[in-house]
């Protein structure tokens, strides 16, 4: 099935009211289908160099699309891949999709866009953004490109952005110990903030869209922070959405543990050239001080890994940087792909 054809529109899965506010969320044909953030070049090139962007949980797109839109008009030869996780868009059915469905769906996506590309010989270059947990679907999204022998020699991964990364020992993060001591206890943990999230759901649109703006961004303004409290809104909005994230997110205080296969193939034993950027935060409630440590000491003396704490002391970057920092850390991201791949791309 090709993914990449035609997608549902906005209209069709939110209505008129939120095609106003977001004109940018599109939807691919699978199934369940999935939200993505999918532009093409600002100028006309022949579209071989992709950005795609793998998202944390919550795996909305919305989050991103500021920071996407503001990295592009440094590249206007790229073409803007978002691809949002499975289950999180608003349902009826309430199933929830694990971590492995997570990047079985990736790399059926990213195999499709692959092959799509080779019918137009082109062999695309592919810019990867993961961030959080995405990073750790990623290393294993690409494991399977990588030994799928149809997609051999039919693209080429240029660079990696791990972004506050979640790739070693969540749970021993000061938000990992909170949630896994919770899951010790036998907490009822989803059904409590579901129905927390039932009440929320009953202020009104147009009040509830501003008391996320203040919550979220306090006396900010700007440009693209409307996406974030979209973003937000849909998950207040979404009994499915909230039961997603947070299933996720359990989930994830058992898989992303201390075993570093996956981390020792992706940084020592893969020789297939990508450059990798491991950006930190400086105090972040999902990977611990230690943890990030031991990730720099292990995998960052290498030619090709550089690993960067953030020392911006007076607006350091957060975890969630796509809430609130995305231009700021957006001009972070375009000046190290810049540096790292030893070529100016404007």
């Amino acid at each position: 099935m090709k993914f990449f054809g035609r997608r549902a529109s906005a209209t069709e899965t939110y209505g008129e009211e939120y095609l106003q506010l977001q004109m940018t969320v599109t939807y691919l044909n699978t199934t369940p289908k999935t939200p993505v953030y999918h532009k093409p070049p600002l100028e006309r090139f022949a579209t071989t160099n992709i950005f795609v962007l793998i998202p944390g949980n919550p795996g909305l797109v919305d989050f991103y699309i500021s920071y996407l839109d503001s990295i592009r008009k440094h590249f206007p030869q790229f073409e803007t891949l978002c691809i949002g996780h499975v289950g999180f868009l608003d349902s009826t059915k309430r199933k929830t999709y694990d971590v492995s469905y997570q990047i079985e769906h990736k790399y059926d996506v990213l195999k499709q866009l692959i092959l799509t590309k080779n019918e137009s010989n082109i062999i695309p270059n592919l810019y990867f953004l993961h961030h959080s947990m995405g990073s750790f679907v990623y290393q294993r999204t690409i494991r399977r490109l990588y030994h799928d022998k149809n997609l051999n020699g039919k693209f080429n991964i240029k660079f990696s952005g791990f972004v506050t990364p979640t790739i070693h020992n969540i749970s021993a993060s000061s938000s990992g110990r909170v949630l896994s001591g919770l899951m010790q206890k036998k907490v009822p943990i989803v059904s409590i903030v579901l129905v927390f999230r039932f009440f929320v759901s009953l202020i009104p649109a147009l009040i509830l869209r501003k008391l996320l703006y203040y919550h979220l961004l306090g006396n900010k303004t700007g440009n693209g922070f409307e996406n974030s409290v979209e973003g937000a809104y849909k998950i207040v909005k979404s009994g499915t959405v909230v039961k997603q994230a947070l299933e996720m997110a359990k989930e994830e205080m058992l898989v992303i543990d201390t075993q570093d296969d996956i981390n020792d193939w992706y940084f020592k034993h893969s020789d297939n050239g990508i450059k990798n950027w491991l950006f930190f935060a400086r105090d972040d409630h999902w990977v611990a001080n230690e943890t990030r440590e031991y990730l720099i000491n292990k995998y960052g003396n290498s030619d090709n890994t550089i690993c960067e704490v953030c020392d911006d002391e007076v607006n350091p970057i957060s975890h969630s940087f796509c809430v609130a920092q995305s231009e700021q850390f957006a001009n972070i991201t375009v000046e190290r792909i810049k540096e790292i791949c030893n070529v100016d791309l404007d």
